[in-house]
């Protein structure tokens, strides 16, 4: 930079490395010493239509009442 214009951050422009401040406390890090915990394998099962029954159901009560009101 020699246009003679000081900069806003000299000492961040002599380095070539970025400034970093610390994680918090806590946050996991790439160099976490602690294990990690296994996922668990597991199925999918499918539960039937139930949900769709439920709604028609709930849809037709709406309308009786309605009707009858």
């Amino acid at each position: 930079m020699s246009s003679g214009i000081p900069t806003a951050y000299p000492e961040a422009t002599s380095r070539n490395a970025p400034i970093m401040t610390p994680p918090p406390v806590g946050y996991p890090t790439s160099n976490d010493s602690s294990p990690k915990p296994q996922s668990a394998s597991y199925e999918t099962k499918s539960r039937g239509d139930g949900f769709w029954k439920g709604c028609c159901a709930a849809l037709c009560c709406c309308c009786v009442l309605d009707a009858c009101f």
